[in-house]
């Protein structure tokens, strides 16, 4: 039988390419007991690097901990990669490699592997500083969108890049993003940043999971006062997060990670 290794990515979205016509051959069906190597972009406060213990750690970390133990999956974690040395390592395809709470669009769905959803769908909203003057009660992002003096905040390679940045944009693996507008900022980091950044001024609004706005708040030290947020229903995926995966992974394994994600959904989250 063919040894099978596969690599599993921690991330939050992205311009993904399709991948080479030749691929890894493995075998369908994964030994007993196969290994997953863990590499991940930090998502603070839910996926989170600790550099002393060289050990990630937060509630996306326990749920996936908790997954991979019900379905026999030995975990081996490694340090943070940037987003776009994921999504290029995901765009080549030529060994299994996976990527935790990412959401399942529809240009990703033609590419890749999902497993079933690992948590609640999220809750869009704008968050907007409370002594703005400039935004009103109720604006739409369409709106926001267009005013030359307001900056959105965005993570590279997020969804939102794919929907409100660069739509159409051509897959490239390992290209450049195209110049952004005066009125866009392109970040690194994840929601929480995006947070923090809102916060200190450096951009006037963005796209945030209403569900992690408290505990990204508190991991920041941001009182909530000096926030608001603006209701976005379909600003954002409707689809919560999900491991994604390349087509090179055995769905024998995408198969054991779902048994395990709905024996997961029967008994409380702890602590997440």
């Amino acid at each position: 039988m063919a040894v099978f290794r596969a690599v599993v990515l921690l991330s939050c979205g992205g311009a993904l390419g399709y991948a080479p016509a030749a691929r890894a051959v493995i075998d369908d069906a994964p030994p007993p007991n196969p290994t997953l190597v863990m590499v991940f972009a930090e998502q603070p406060p839910v996926l989170n690097w600790n550099r002393e213990t060289q050990q990630p750690y937060g509630p996306l970390v326990n749920t996936m901990n908790r997954v991979a133990a019900r379905a026999g999956l030995t975990l081996v974690w490694q340090e943070p990669w940037t987003r776009r040395r994921l999504l290029n390592d995901l765009d080549t395809g030529r060994q299994p490699l996976c990527t935790l709470n990412w959401a399942l669009t529809p240009d990703r769905a033609r590419r890749f592997k999902f497993t079933d959803p690992l948590g609640p769908a999220p809750d869009w909203v704008l968050l907007v500083r409370a002594s703005d003057p400039r935004i009103g009660t109720n604006p739409t992002l369409a709106d926001l969108l267009t005013r030359p003096d307001l900056v959105f905040g965005f993570s590279d390679g997020s969804w939102a890049d794919e929907r409100y940045i660069q739509p159409g944009r051509p897959n490239q693996p390992g290209a450049a993003p195209a110049p952004d507008a005066p009125n866009r900022e392109r970040v690194r980091g994840g929601q929480s940043t995006l947070v923090a950044m809102v916060a200190k001024g450096r951009i006037d609004f963005a796209l945030i999971n209403r569900l992690a706005l408290d505990r990204m708040l508190a991991e920041r030290h941001i009182s909530p006062a000096d926030l608001r947020t603006i209701p976005a229903p379909d600003a954002g995926p409707s689809q919560p997060g999900r491991v994604m995966c390349t087509q090179s992974t055995a769905s024998a394994l995408i198969d054991r990670l779902n048994q395990a994600i709905a024996e997961e959904a029967r008994v409380p989250l702890a602590g997440d």
